[in-house]
């Protein structure tokens, strides 16, 4: 059976299993693309057992707590999923009008077109 395994992140991640093999997760969220989109979410879709181990690593451990990736065993639109179960972003994250007015405050606010 089938996991899908959601992201936030903004670049691929390579984990090490217990086995010595490694499982790569898509990142690119919050990333533009060579088209210019920038997809708010992605998603990779692995081997249940694949998930036993993933489990196991200290460094998916840390994003899953933290938010950024999260396990299904549903396939849903990657970008809606992410909306509602994952931070929206992490420190990888291209930066947005909105990002560098919360960061800078005084920074001069972007013009409407």
């Amino acid at each position: 059976m089938s996991i899908y395994i959601y992201s936030t992140l903004s670049a691929d991640q390579l984990y090490a299993l217990a086995d010595g093999r490694n499982i790569k997760i898509n990142g690119g969220a919050n990333v533009a693309d060579k088209r210019l989109v920038t997809p708010k979410g992605k998603v990779t879709r692995i081997q249940e057992n694949d998930f036993e181990l993933l489990q196991q690593n200290i460094i998916f451990q840390a994003h899953a707590k933290n938010g950024f990736v999260t396990a299904d065993h549903g396939q849903s639109d990657p970008e809606r999923f992410a909306e509602k179960n994952l931070e929206a972003a992490d420190k990888g994250a291209q930066d947005t009008a909105a990002t560098v007015q919360k960061r800078n405050p005084k920074a001069a606010a972007p013009k409407a077109e």
